[in-house]
């Protein structure tokens, strides 16, 4: 049976869990290997992303190596209200080209190849995809899973010696995209920016 703890932190701007199975915690590799294949984690883990009190939210993981997957898995969610404004569906509109039509998610580089992005396509109300809360509380199910698989198996092909980052930002986009970055760029919980030990 899964499970969550949670503390709220910085005047109530943010939430940190952490996720347990039958009273112990998870690991990052455990979370990723569900991402891929546990259908009914991936229902749980939107399930607790839907009952967030934020409107619209920022989701952030610390970072993440080859060697640290096992650590136990933590999460933030940023309180982010202005993430809630019209969407820009033509921001990644050349990608949605290549999507899988069954899967409805993508996956490509940035403009400056330092991370990868993955993004789901227009399938519903484009206003659930302008950012996480919105796409868990409003967009297809099946869609849902399909991102988080698509997420577990980038971030497990992407470890290696360097950090990658996995998050969620949108102030420059308006359309959901998870990013798995070489660096804390966009990151807003100052003790996630530093490296792993």
């Amino acid at each position: 049976m899964w499970l969550f703890t949670s503390e709220t932190l910085e005047r109530g701007h943010v939430l940190k869990f952490a996720i347990q199975r039958d009273s112990s915690t998870i690991t990052y590799a455990e979370v990723l290997r569900c991402f891929e294949c546990d259908a009914e984690f991936r229902s749980f883990f939107n399930g607790l992303l839907r009952g967030s009190p934020f409107t619209a939210f920022r989701w952030e993981t610390p970072p993440i190596t080859a060697e640290s997957v096992n650590r136990a898995f933590e999460f933030v969610l940023l309180n982010e209200p202005g993430l809630a404004r019209a969407v820009d569906p033509e921001a990644f509109a050349e990608h949605f080209t290549n999507a899988n039509e069954s899967q409805g998610v993508v996956s490509f580089a940035n403009l400056r190849g330092d991370a990868m992005l993955v993004v789901p396509c227009p399938s519903h109300e484009d206003a659930a995809y302008g950012h996480l809360a919105a796409f868990v509380r409003h967009a297809p199910e099946a869609q849902q899973h399909a991102l988080w698989q698509l997420v577990g198996k980038s971030v497990r092909e992407r470890l290696s010696k360097k950090p990658v980052w996995v998050s969620t930002a949108g102030a420059g986009v308006s359309w959901l995209h998870v990013r798995l970055d070489d660096r804390p760029k966009y990151y807003g919980y100052e003790p996630y920016r530093n490296e792993p030990r």
